[in-house]
């Protein structure tokens, strides 16, 4: 049996906010750009919450992804995959699951994204020349990006 030579990459922060407070932002899955700064706009694209939700988002610089829930455990986690999109780099699968844990008035946030290139030998090099280097970039963003969402909406409260 071959290995799996898929690449992961992972981020975590703390919010200082409720666990719930942080789920009723990520459980609308079509606002990720309220709080992503590498999606420039999105959209649910089929009105469902929860398994099978979907959402279209228009990237920055430039591309587009459309992902679907894959997995989801209400209030505490999701997974979502791409199954569509434009300008993406040749990969067999593309899945990122966000997970929630309590840290009583905080709650610490991770994302792990998870990617498996094509193009055997030439994907490989792709990925650890330009690709990799880029997706980096994408699950500190996205945990901060939703760290510092969360905390000024909370603080413009007081």
């Amino acid at each position: 049996m071959k290995k799996d030579s898929s690449t992961q990459l992972k981020a975590s922060v703390i919010i200082n906010a409720p666990q719930e407070l942080v789920w009723k932002v990520v459980r609308n899955f079509g606002k990720i750009s309220d709080f992503h700064p590498l999606v420039k706009s999105s959209k649910s694209i089929n009105e469902k919450e929860g398994l099978g939700a979907k959402r279209y988002c228009e990237l920055l610089p430039m591309g587009a992804m459309e992902e679907e829930v894959v997995q989801w455990t209400d209030g505490v986690s999701f997974t979502a995959e791409v199954i569509g999109g434009k300008m993406l780099p040749p990969c067999h699968y593309m899945k990122g699951m966000l997970e929630l844990e309590s840290r009583g008035s905080q709650t610490r946030v991770t994302f792990t994204f998870n990617y498996l290139m094509k193009l055997g030998l030439i994907g490989r090099l792709m990925n650890a020349i330009i690709i990799k280097p880029q997706f980096k970039k994408a699950p500190p963003k996205y945990v901060n990006g939703l760290k510092n969402y969360i905390e000024s909406m909370e603080a413009s409260r007081v």
